[in-house]
């Protein structure tokens, strides 16, 4: 037997179980007992008069030639070999043949030895599902008719009639048709009980996935607060690193406060937890169990109040695109408008107030064109942005703002590249550059950019040497329409942040000693 033939499943034949092996290996059980009760009997009373002469030593041979099939039989069970089917008719075959043999030795132990085909019909009926139980009982009513008759002719004193016979095979198609009516019944339980098992496995499955990929988190915790179940998710949210090991630990050492809330909570109430994390909205779901558990969701507010400014910003991206559009035709003719009249008068007044027109037709422009690069921050088209790139790049958005070249302090990394769409990187260079010239020193050196690898990210810096960023504006820093600048639009921060996300990069502030800081981190390779 090679490897692959001793990893097989014991599994042998189609449409039986471990279940009929287990169930065929109990009966051959209690067919070694019977057979080695037998033996026993033989060798005790075989000279006595229970037997005629001869009889004994027949009894004996015959009792022990059953224990040996017997034991044989032990062999094909393990070996799961020849199949199911056969093994069982062979086992109920041998039970007819040998207790008619030893029922043929003694008249006054055939009576007895006839009731242990009972037993045999019963045990194949259940051990095979049913099948052939009929079959078996006929074969043993043969038997015993066959028997009965070969005593009557053989002229051997027989104590039975065959209306006695008769009511035992009757006997033995009733105990037939009985274990096959109950066998069937019990498969039927078992194949309904196999089914409810697989579906209550697959519900079991969906709801792990449904708890394990949920972006809320869920704690099941017991009246005493002992924890029974805790999501990977839930145990984020509270800052858990400590290993939680079901039914033992305790709420108050995965989160006191929450610990303190969940004793005081009732299921209408959705007080909010400042846990290490930021904020979360608990509520609370009776279980209905004696020990009163009840499970715990901790939503996540920072994802809530992303979820409504997503909303907020898609609502207010189609209205402004809508205006936008709407916008840049009548402002280029209100600033055509003002260049002529420009050209056309001496006044100072009349100039002074035609600049004043142009120059807020070009932060309008600027808006305009602002909100509808919002709109089209999905239309990528990467490119593989190197040193030299980046460079060429710096210094064009240098000229543009008209700083002198020696007020940029420029680091970069030769070996380092990424991908990028160049429109939206020049987008959000220039928002971070004309920033930090508006507020920086204008000494030499007051605007470093910097990019380098930490890890497997490229970091691309852009500092400057202002004063900084307040504590209390950080937090808004990339929202929509926050300006500091009475000449900004609110928006350059906030497109820039949405660009970087948009190239699967990630735009923040960094608080630092001094100045303004602000990293672009990406995927780079050298």
């Amino acid at each position: 037997m090679n490897a692959a033939t001793a990893a097989r499943p014991r599994l042998a034949t189609q449409g039986y179980f471990a279940s009929h092996w287990r169930s065929l290996d109990y009966f051959n059980l209690y067919r070694l007992t019977l057979t080695m009760a037998l033996v026993f009997t033989g060798v005790l009373f075989g000279a006595s008069e229970m037997f005629t002469e001869g009889a004994g030593e027949r009894f004996q041979a015959y009792a022990f030639a059953y224990l040996v099939v017997a034991a044989l039989f032990v062999l094909g069970i393990r070996a799961r070999w020849p199949g199911f089917q056969v093994q069982l008719t062979t086992h109920i075959v041998a039970d007819i043949i040998f207790t008619v043999l030893l029922m043929g030795t003694s008249q006054r132990l055939a009576d007895g030895m006839g009731l242990l085909l009972v037993v045999s019909i019963a045990s194949g009926g259940l051990v095979g599902s049913g099948r052939l139980t009929l079959l078996y009982a006929s074969i043993a009513s043969i038997a015993l008719l066959l028997q009965h008759s070969l005593s009557i002719l053989g002229y051997s004193p027989t104590n039975s009639s065959y209306f006695q016979v008769g009511l035992l095979c009757t006997g033995y198609f009733a105990i037939g048709w009985l274990a096959h009516t109950l066998t069937q019944r019990a498969l039927r339980s078992e194949t309904l009980a196999q089914q409810q098992a697989e579906e209550l496995a697959l519900l079991n499955r969906i709801n792990a996935l449904a708890i394990e990929n949920s972006p809320d988190g869920l704690l099941a915790v017991s009246g005493d607060g002992i924890v029974r179940h805790a999501s990977p998710r839930a145990l984020a949210l509270l800052g858990v690193t400590t290993p939680v090991v079901p039914g033992r630990t305790r709420l108050e050492a995965c989160s006191p406060e929450l610990a303190r809330l969940a004793r005081q909570l009732s299921p209408d109430a959705t007080p909010t937890l400042n846990a290490p994390n930021g904020p979360l909205r608990v509520r609370c779901i009776p279980l209905a169990t004696a020990d009163g558990s009840r499970v715990l969701v901790l939503e996540d507010q920072s994802l809530a109040a992303q979820a409504a400014q997503r909303l907020k910003l898609a609502a207010l991206g189609r209205l402004t695109a809508n205006i936008a559009h709407e916008i840049r035709n009548p402002l280029s003719a209100i600033s055509h408008a003002a260049q002529l009249l420009s050209e056309d008068t001496h006044d100072p007044t009349q100039v002074k107030l035609t600049g004043i027109i142009e120059n807020n037709a070009r932060r309008l422009d600027r808006l305009v064109e602002e909100v509808l690069t919002l709109n089209r921050r999905d239309r990528l088209k990467p490119t593989s942005v190197n040193h030299a790139a980046l460079s060429a790049l710096i210094a064009e958005l240098q000229q543009a703002e008209a700083i002198p070249a020696d007020r940029i302090s420029v680091n970069l990394d030769e070996r380092l590249h990424f991908q990028f769409d160049p429109d939206h990187l020049r987008q959000i260079l220039w928002n971070l550059l004309r920033n930090a010239w508006r507020v920086c020193s204008k000494n030499p050196g007051c605007i470093q950019i910097r990019l380098h690898q930490q890890a497997e990210l490229a970091l691309l810096e852009i500092q400057d040497d202002g004063t900084g960023v307040p504590p209390e504006h950080q937090s808004k820093l990339f929202e929509p329409f926050f300006t500091t600048d009475a000449q900004g639009t609110g928006l350059g921060l906030f497109l820039a942040r949405e660009l970087a996300e948009a190239n699967h990069a990630v735009l923040a502030y960094v608080p630092g000693a001094w100045g303004a800081r602000f990293r672009l981190s990406l995927y780079g390779s050298t």
